[in-house]
Parts: C-alpha cells; sequence; structure tokens
C-alpha cells in the first residue's frame, strides 16, 4: 500500500499477525516489497486459511465473468506481489500500480494515491483488498471510474467485519450499503455483491484471532490452534446462507460498470 493509502496485500515474510497487531502504522515500510511471493493456498494452520481461499474462489469466478478479450488492459490498482495474477485469461495485458519501490508495479502512483495515466485507458480495473488502507476511498473509487473506457469494470474486494490490519495503515470497515453507496456516488452501476465469509465463521475468527495474539511467540502452539478453529471455521460457513453473507461478512467483493 503506498504512504498515500493504495496497498497491496500482505506478502510472505512480512511480520506475522501478532506482530502487526502490536506495532502501530508509521512510514511506509518497502522491505515487504522485496519478500517473496505469499504462498496462494496457505496451510490450513495458517491465521486466514479458509477467507484466503473463498477470496481467491469469488474472485476467480468474478474474473471469469468479465469476459475479458486477448489484448485487454487490466490495472491492478494497489497491487503489491499481484497474487492473483494467475486468475486472468491468456493475453489479456495486466498492468500494476504501486507505490515506488514496488518491483512488481510497472506504474509508480503519485503522492496523492492517483495514477498516472490519460483517462479510459483501461477495459477493467482490479482491486482486491485495497480500499480499507485508503486515506480517501472517494478519490480511489473517482480514479477507477475515471481509469476505465466507457462500458469498463471494475472488481473490487474489501473487507466487512475484521481485525485491524495495518499495511502501513488501516482506516476503514465497510458495510453491504456503504460500499455499494460509494461505488454508486464514484459513478458506477453495480452489476453483482456478495458477502464472503459469513457472520457465524467471522465471529469464529475473531475468536481465534483473539487467542492467537494472546500466545505471542509461541508460534507452534499457534499454529495448532489455527488449525482447529480453521476447520470449524470453514465448517460454520457451509451452514450460512448467501442472503446472510450479503448482509454481513468479513469481506465483500462486487463487479461495477462505468456506463
Amino acid at each position: 500500500m503506498p504512504a498515500a493509502g493504495i496497498s497491496g496485500r500482505r506478502a510472505a515474510g512480512s511480520p506475522a499477525l501478532t506482530d502487526q497487531l502490536t506495532t502501530p502504522p508509521t512510514a511506509l515500510d518497502l522491505s515487504r516489497f522485496s519478500s517473496a511471493p505469499r504462498d496462494p493456498d496457505p496451510a490450513r494452520s495458517d491465521w486466514h486459511w479458509h477467507i484466503a481461499r473463498k477470496l481467491l474462489e469469488v474472485e476467480g469466478r468474478l474474473v471469469r465473468g468479465l469476459d475479458l478479450v486477448p489484448n485487454a488492459r487490466v490495472l491492478d490498482y494497489g497491487c503489491g506481489d499481484m497474487p492473483y495474477r494467475g486468475l486472468l485469461p491468456e493475453g489479456v495485458v495486466l498492468v500494476g500500480a504501486d507505490l515506488p519501490g514496488n518491483p512488481a508495479a510497472a506504474v509508480e502512483l503519485r503522492p496523492d494515491g492517483g495514477v498516472v495515466s490519460e483517462d479510459h485507458a483501461f477495459d477493467a480495473v482490479i482491486s482486491t483488498q485495497v480500499l480499507e488502507h485508503v486515506p480517501d476511498p472517494g478519490l480511489y473509487l473517482s480514479e477507477c471510474f475515471r481509469l476505465l473506457r466507457p462500458g469498463g469494470r471494475l472488481l473490487l474486494s474489501t473487507v466487512g467485519i475484521q481485525i485491524y490490519h495495518p499495511d502501513p495503515a488501516d482506516y476503514w470497515r465497510w458495510t453491504c450499503a456503504g460500499l455499494q453507496r460509494a461505488t454508486r456516488e464514484a459513478g458506477f452501476e453495480l452489476e453483482s455483491f456478495e458477502g464472503i465469509m459469513g457472520l457465524m465463521a467471522t465471529g469464529l475468527q475473531l475468536i481465534q484471532d483473539s487467542i492467537i495474539f494472546r500466545l505471542g511467540r509461541f508460534r507452534s502452539l499457534q499454529r495448532s490452534v489455527c488449525r482447529v478453529m480453521q476447520s470449524l471455521i470453514a465448517g460454520a460457513d457451509r451452514l450460512e446462507r448467501q442472503s446472510s453473507r450479503d448482509l454481513n461478512a468479513m469481506c465483500f467483493a462486487l463487479v461495477a460498470r462505468r456506463p
């Protein structure tokens, strides 16, 4: 995530969850850009095993629904280590945008978080787990709108109910209504909206996170707790109706179209 607040996803080798929770947001730490790309398929002992798998599943389905053709231009806005590049069809031109210092990014963001690019330059914009880290979500969504050609689509996912996770800052939590309103106010027409990981599973996730936070440096015990809790979380999530997830969820995902 840029100092202006546009962020990529946490890479493997970045601070552990318990370290992140005890470290206040400071100036941007570019060291995360030099760490190895994170595993897109984490082990069940990882603290976010279930939600990581569900995000990959949902975003893969939504990417396929964009109907991108060869040579279509796609912007990954706040690209981090671009963990979802493998979801895109062959022949699509993927352009990463992030802070200076990220070797995965072809475009450096301006100090205000904007993208140095002409209007209508992209057929699609992808924003995955970035919006909660952005100081000005309205500006960010307006940039997404500006950069898309008429008829182009935005695929966006962000958090609903989740713990504080600075990278380097963490500003927002979204309700289903608030996220839809912000997207429409930027000029978009909403095509789809869904919650990812329902209320019961999210409650268990929060319980898990509070436990492993208390365990501090006992990494092996943390992994054991996560292995048990992630199995329970996955089971609880299977009991949830999608209509319930769409109201209350750990994460939300949407596709919106520029008219």
